[in-house]
């Protein structure tokens, strides 16, 4: 595993949890499965183009935040305050549809 793989790694595990994204959630919201997620940030595979793009879009980021090298932990970008509110109605309603 190379350098850029790893970073990617670890990034995408960094901002995704720092959204507070299942893998299961962030999957769904990529229109992947949730073994497409665990599988890249395990190293198994790499993503698409079009998945980093998709990815990124989903962090609110840019999609060269998830491939630096060193990426301080202080300094992840924070979502904004209408991203949050959304995330906590998609749970509500997560919680309030599954069968």
């Amino acid at each position: 595993m190379d350098n850029y793989q790893q970073a990617l790694i670890e990034n995408l595990k960094t901002y995704r949890k720092s959204r507070n994204f299942s893998q299961s959630q962030f999957a769904e919201l990529c229109n992947v499965s949730t073994g497409t997620i665990g599988n890249i940030e395990c190293g198994v595979a790499k993503p698409s183009f079009d998945l980093l793009i998709k990815m990124s879009e989903v962090l609110e980021i840019p999609a060269s935040e998830l491939l630096k090298t060193s990426l301080d932990k202080t300094d992840v970008i924070k979502p904004n305050n209408d991203h949050t509110i959304l995330l906590q109605i998609y749970s509500t309603l997560q919680k309030h549809l599954k069968p």
